[in-house]
């Protein structure tokens, strides 16, 4: 309906065009998907009983990004890591899946009014028992039109099973 009534009576000498119609500007934004897998390695400690432990995993990274004439609207990274690891002192192994999800928003690239979110959870499990964890965190910051900046979530847990 909106498109038939933008189309009647639009001739070259009448609006709304390309360049002078807000609802029209979509092509200027562009959208970028990605993929890609990952082998890497890192230190972590386990929160049970003091340990380090080496870890390597493999990490598939999925990104979804939107630009608006030169800078970023939205994006999204989703990322699932498949982790082995060897506790150091005690030469315990481990095993972890786990997700993460990262989020900002913003609705123009000029206005301040910009949404952050970062979230995950890990399970990091051991056949030896009490050396089984898991962590979560969750991360979420807003800027307002006013320039007020706000934490609205930081939480992190960790806890031990097993």
């Amino acid at each position: 309906m909106l498109a038939a009534a933008l189309l009647t009576g639009c001739g070259a000498e009448s609006g709304p065009t390309a360049e002078d119609a807000p609802a029209l500007m979509a092509e200027r934004h562009t959208a970028e998907h990605a993929s890609s897998t990952d082998t890497w390695s890192d230190y972590i400690v386990n929160p049970c009983n003091g340990e380090t432990i080496y870890i390597i995993g493999v990490g598939v990274q999925q990104t979804n990004v939107v630009d608006g004439g030169g800078g970023v609207l939205h994006y999204e990274i989703h990322a699932v890591n498949d982790i082995t690891g060897t506790g150091l002192t005690t030469g315990a192994s481990y095993r972890s899946h786990d997700v993460s999800e990262e989020g900002f928003n913003s609705p123009t690239g000029s206005a301040l009014n910009v949404t952050y979110t970062d979230r995950g959870e890990s399970y990091v499990m051991s056949t030896t028992p009490g050396l089984s964890f898991k962590t979560r965190f969750f991360f979420h910051f807003v800027a307002l039109p006013s320039g007020e900046f706000k934490i609205t979530r930081d939480l992190e847990s960790q806890s031990c099973w097993g």
